[in-house]
């Protein structure tokens, strides 16, 4: 009886355990929730919100699609010590696997990156795709608007 009573101490100590992981991972923000934060936090304004998506994430690397106003872009992401942070941005570069090679992605997260936001994108409208495809460029609205969307 003794030993049922010490394997059963176990169990439930191991149990207890694989719980504590489990609320402790369902209360931690994931990868997106966090990259649309540290995205928010940073260009929101109170008459221009930024929204953020779709985002492809590969190991500590992203990029995010986003939308504000009527300006878009991507941004480049990459986790440094567990936070996610802004890279760089742009427009449809941060799509192609030779910027991405220039950021110090490496290649198999770069072609995981784009695989990713073609297959998201594919349900996008056209008019949203297109917005994404603006910053930084002679399109982009901020050429005649003087609300900079400031981007490092």
């Amino acid at each position: 009886m003794r030993q049922i009573n010490i394997n059963a101490g176990r169990l439930a100590v191991t149990a207890i355990a694989c719980l504590t992981a489990l609320a402790a991972q369902a209360d931690a923000p994931s990868d997106r929730q966090q990259i649309q934060a540290v995205i928010s936090s940073t260009y929101d304004k109170p008459d221009h919100v930024v929204e953020t998506s779709p985002i492809a994430v590969s190991d500590d690397f992203a990029v995010a699609d986003w939308v504000q106003g009527q300006r878009g872009g991507r941004a480049l992401l990459k986790r440094i010590d567990g936070r996610w942070t802004i890279a760089a941005c742009g427009a449809d570069e941060l799509k192609h696997a030779a910027t991405l090679s220039e950021a110090g992605i490496p290649d198999s997260n770069a072609q995981d990156l784009i695989n990713q936001l073609a297959e998201a994108e594919k349900s996008l409208p056209p008019e949203r795709l297109r917005l994404f495809s603006l910053f930084g460029t002679r399109d982009d609205p901020v050429a005649t608007d003087h609300h900079h969307h400031h981007h490092d």
